[in-house]
């Protein structure tokens, strides 16, 4: 979703007069991943990260001009259109803007949270799901000292943030003010 993702760079034909523009068949790009879904949907990785391009208009070759919408996210769009810039000129291209990147914390996170989803989503106790996720110890522990427990708190908390995601909040996530 472009609109969604200020990384994703729009690629449409260029008006008339500007033959001088790249010449693109976005079929040929050396993509890690390619969808022809609401356009050509292309992702390119290089050494710092991902490319992802929009070609609204499907996989015909074309001459390429970027369409870059003046929204709240222009220097987002901007960044990204230079990171691809200097990789079509075989430049060093920059690392992926900080944006973009999840932090070890968040990956951790959210992998927690995954995890925790899954299991109480498939039957498990969250006794149970917590005895995985922290220590085994817990699955052990009587009713009254699992109601006083801190990882109760904690995998409730987790659940919750889950669930937010999981309604709609993961929309937040392609959005650099997400942080």
């Amino acid at each position: 979703m472009p609109q969604l993702f200020p990384a994703t760079l729009i690629i449409t034909p260029a008006p008339l007069g500007f033959e001088g523009c790249l010449s693109l068949e976005p079929k040929t790009l050396p993509a890690e991943h390619a969808v022809d879904a609401g356009g050509f949907h292309v992702d390119i990785r290089d050494v710092d990260g991902l490319h992802r391009l929009w070609f609204p208009g499907g996989d015909a070759p074309l001459k390429a001009a970027i369409l870059i919408p003046l929204d709240a996210h222009l220097p987002e769009r901007i960044q990204s259109l230079q990171r691809w810039h200097r990789w079509l000129l075989i430049q060093a291209s920059v690392p992926v803007p900080r944006w973009q990147r999840f932090s070890p914390y968040r990956i951790h996170r959210f992998s927690l949270m995954l995890r925790a989803w899954d299991g109480v989503s498939k039957g498990a106790s969250r006794q149970e799901v917590a005895s995985v996720l922290w220590n085994p110890a817990l699955n052990k522990l009587r009713s009254i000292d699992w109601k006083n427990c801190p990882e109760r708190r904690r995998l409730h908390r987790l659940l919750k943030a889950a669930q937010q995601l999981i309604k709609d909040g993961y929309l937040r996530l392609l959005k650099p003010d997400s942080e």
